[in-house]
This record gives structure tokens, sequence and C-alpha cells, in this order.
């Protein structure tokens, strides 16, 4: 028997962890791309970095789409992780900031086509978005953000 409610309670569980490292790398990698521009011995933004900001806005998007089908358009956890990226990476109006946020809309609506309940397919695509953002954010922060040597 299925429980939708079991399903996303247990989901939520396994993914906290996995949801709050994710937080930090992003915001660690969105701090670090929106200063690139002010120090020089950053890498510039290239067609790796557009590719790699477009596909974090579809995994975001993606895992947007689940989480208000899952808990409704309240929850806007997801979103929110767009918000900070856009204010991060493209604050003014532009060509990057319009086709990330459309890249994010898009997915939204293809993933809201492809998951029309919330159940345990659903509720592990999520989990797999965020695993892909996760990656994909961790990606951004090693490239734009290198360590310095001790």
């Amino acid at each position: 028997m299925f429980y939708i409610l079991e399903a996303r309670r247990n989901a939520s569980k396994s993914l906290f962890m996995n949801k709050a490292r994710f937080h930090t790398v992003l915001l660690s990698a969105l701090m670090v791309c929106g200063a690139s521009a002010a120090e020089p011995a950053l890498p510039m933004r290239g067609p790796d970095y557009f590719r790699d900001a477009s596909n974090l806005a579809i995994a975001l998007g993606s895992a947007h789409a689940i989480r208000v089908r899952c808990n409704g358009r309240e929850d806007q956890y997801w979103r929110q992780y767009m918000s900070d990226m856009l204010s991060y990476e493209a604050p003014d109006r532009g060509n990057l900031r319009s086709s990330l946020v459309e890249q994010f809309n898009t997915a939204f609506q293809d993933v809201s086509r492809d998951y029309l309940k919330c159940d345990n397919r659903a509720v592990e695509a999520e989990a797999r978005f965020a695993r892909e953002g996760q990656e994909i954010a961790e990606r951004m922060a090693m490239h734009y953000f290198p360590k310095k040597p001790n």
C-alpha cells in the first residue's frame, strides 16, 4: 500500500543533510562567482560557466515543480535557491538573467507535466534533481573559486 505522506516524511529525513549541504555549497559558489568579475585571478565566465548556470537553473526548476506538487504552492524552497542564484549571478536585467529564468520556468513546466501526482517516483526524482544541482554547484565552486595554496 502506498502512503504519500509517509513517503514524503521519509524523503525529507534522508534529504535533510544533503539539502543543508547543497544550500551551503550553492551560496558559497554564488558568492564567489558573483565576485569573479572583481578578482582578476579567478577564471572569467565562459561557455562552461553559462552551461553550468543553465543546468543549475534547470535542476532547481525541476525540483521546485515536484516540491510544489507534493507540498503545495506555499512551499518555495527550491525557488528561493533560484532567487539567491539570480541575486548573485544576474542581479540586473539582461540576457543572462532572462535565460536563467527561462530555463527554470521551462523545467518547472516540463516536470509538472511529467509528474502529475506526488508519489514515490516524484519524491525520488526531487532527490535526484537536488543531487544534480549539488554536483553542479560544487563543480562551479571548484572551478570559479579555487582554494588558495597554503
